[in-house]
C-alpha cells in the first residue's frame, strides 16, 4: 500500500493522503487515473480543481512510461507482486485509447470555436476527414492491443505527445498535427 502511495505522489499536486484517496476511489494506476476524467477526480476530496489538467496529463504520461517494451510479461501475476493488483496491459491501453479519442475530439470542438469561418472551406474538410480517420484507427488499436500490445503502445504514446497543447495552435497547426496522429495510427493498424 506505502509503495502505491508513493507512486502516486509523483504526480504534481498529490499528497498522501490525497494519494490513500484515489486508492480509496479505485484510482490505484496512473492509467486508471488518466482515465477518470476530471469529473470523477473532481469528486475526490482533496483534488484541487485547478491541478485536474495537469494530473490528467502527467498520469496518462506516467502510464505510458510504466508500460516499456523491455518490460518482461506477467502471464501469471504472483498474489504479492504490484502486478496483480494492477489491470491487464490490454486494458490500460484501451484507457489510453479512450483518453485519445477525447482529446482529438476536444481539438476539433476548440479548433470549431475558434476558427469558424476558416473551417467552412477546404481546411475544415481536411481537418474533419484526419479527425475522423484518426478517431476510426483509435478504435481499430483498441482491438489490436491484446494480439499487438507492444506496437500498439508505442504508437499510442506518440499520439499522446503529438496531442498535447494541439488545442492551442494555430488552424494550420491542429490539421497537421491531426493527419500526423492519422498516419501514425494508420501504419499500426496496416
Amino acid at each position: 500500500m506505502n509503495d502505491q502511495i508513493k507512486e502516486l505522489q509523483r504526480l504534481t499536486g498529490i499528497g498522501a493522503v490525497t494519494a490513500q484517496r484515489l486508492i480509496t476511489a479505485g484510482l490505484e494506476t496512473f492509467a486508471a487515473i488518466a482515465a477518470a476524467g476530471e469529473e470523477r477526480l473532481a469528486g475526490i476530496p482533496g483534488v484541487k480543481p485547478k491541478d485536474i489538467p495537469a494530473i490528467l496529463e502527467q498520469a496518462a504520461a506516467l502510464s505510458c512510461q510504466a508500460k516499456t517494451a523491455d518490460s518482461p510479461p506477467t502471464d501469471t501475476p504472483v498474489a504479492d507482486s504490484p502486478a496483480a493488483d494492477s489491470p491487464p496491459p490490454s486494458d490500460d491501453l484501451k484507457l489510453l485509447a479512450q483518453q485519445l479519442r477525447t482529446a482529438i475530439q476536444e481539438i476539433a470542438l476548440a479548433a470549431r470555436e475558434r476558427f469558424p469561418e476558416e473551417l467552412a472551406g477546404k481546411i475544415g474538410h481536411k481537418l474533419t476527414r484526419n479527425m475522423v480517420a484518426g478517431l476510426d484507427a483509435l478504435y481499430a488499436i483498441e482491438e489490436l492491443t491484446e494480439r499487438r500490445p507492444k506496437r500498439s503502445r508505442k504508437a499510442l504514446c506518440s499520439v499522446q505527445k503529438k496531442v498535447e497543447g494541439l488545442a492551442e495552435g494555430e488552424l494550420p497547426q491542429i490539421r497537421k498535427g491531426l493527419k500526423r496522429v492519422r498516419k501514425t495510427l494508420q501504419r499500426v493498424i496496416s
